[in-house]
């Protein structure tokens, strides 16, 4: 966050526009004291002149303005012609000029490039605030913390599983968290203590617990319940590529282990090269890679690979059930 600037006037950007959004309705409820006007919003559209006069003309009922400018096309133009650098300019004006009783919000989903005019000159005017999603790997912790606050203690087994199912998400928000969060709390009650069972139970299906386990039926070779939950697993084409390739990276880390493992390396290096960073993951790991044999997992990453390829070109002539079955029968 920059906090210099103008108080009236904020530029909020980033690839999290939950929270960006979150942030805005705050930010208008606060300046304005719990009673803002009606909010004049551009989602995409408009023109610097319609901005330039949604900030310049008054209500004839009240004198506060809240202005909500969304993805402005004028931040997305890679050139400009010497008119358009005039009206820009003119824009930046009303801009410094702007009285308190007007409050401006900008906002832009993604990062802006900070070496434009256009966008130098909104940092230099704009209190700034960037809303970027969260790295998998921190969102465990991010959620621990969250469920303390609400005085709750997620016991060692619970922190292993959240580890494990958030890590493998591809975008995670701080609002999202907190909001299962806030479900686990009140499917808590008055236990002081979040289990596995608990989230088990909790996390939503979007959060991938179908494909958790999916797998723990896979690797134990249980071809009823493969074939029982397949079609819940994969539903359509997106779902399909993202399933397969959590199970590869699943059986790309137990032949990784049972080559270092043959290879006498020690464990800490094996569970550096593998990303494992408690000893919950450590010993969920080895107990999956007891399952299966180093030549199974190769064998099951040939085939994936050979099964995607073949799709894609149009010519497989196996369905993926064939595939999941073959391996159980191994």
């Amino acid at each position: 966050m920059k906090k210099t600037g103008k108080n009236n006037c904020f530029f909020l950007y980033g690839d999290d526009p939950v929270s960006a959004n979150i942030r805005k309705d705050e930010l208008i409820q606060a300046y304005f004291q719990g009673n803002p006007p009606e909010v004049t919003a551009f989602d995409g559209n408009g023109s610097l002149e319609e901005y330039k006069n949604a900030l310049e003309g008054q209500s004839l009922f009240t004198a506060e303005t809240a202005v909500v400018i969304h993805n402005p096309p004028f931040l997305k133009r890679l050139s400009r012609s010497e008119k358009e650098d005039k009206k820009e300019n003119s824009f930046l004006q009303v801009l410094k000029d702007l009285p308190p009783e007007i409050f401006l919000i900008i906002l832009l989903d993604g990062k802006p490039d900070k070496r434009t005019k256009i966008i130098k000159s909104l940092l230099s005017l704009c209190r700034s605030e960037e809303y970027s999603l969260m790295n998998p790997r921190d969102a465990a912790g991010t959620m621990i913390r969250m469920l303390a606050d609400a005085g709750k203690r997620v016991d060692y087994n619970a922190r292993g599983y959240l580890e494990t199912v958030l890590s493998s998400w591809e975008q995670i928000s701080a609002p999202l968290l907190q909001t299962e969060c806030d479900k686990i709390v009140l499917m808590c009650g008055n236990r002081d203590t979040v289990t596995q069972a608990l989230l088990e139970a909790a996390l939503p299906d979007y959060m991938n617990q179908g494909i958790f386990r999916f797998t723990d039926a896979l690797l134990d070779k249980n071809a009823e319940r493969v074939l029982e939950s397949a079609d819940r697993v994969f539903t359509d084409i997106p779902s399909t590529i993202k399933n397969l390739g959590f199970l590869s990276s699943k059986f790309r880390k137990i032949k990784i282990f049972h080559e270092m493992k043959r290879n006498r390396r020690p464990e800490s290096e094996i569970q550096k090269v593998l990303g494992i960073r408690s000893s919950w993951m450590w010993r969920n790991l080895q107990k999956e890679a007891g399952k299966v044999r180093e030549k199974e997992a190769e064998w099951f990453l040939l085939e994936i690979f050979d099964y995607q390829m073949k799709t894609r070109q149009g010519a497989s002539d196996m369905e993926l059930k064939d595939l999941l079955i073959k391996y159980c029968m191994k």
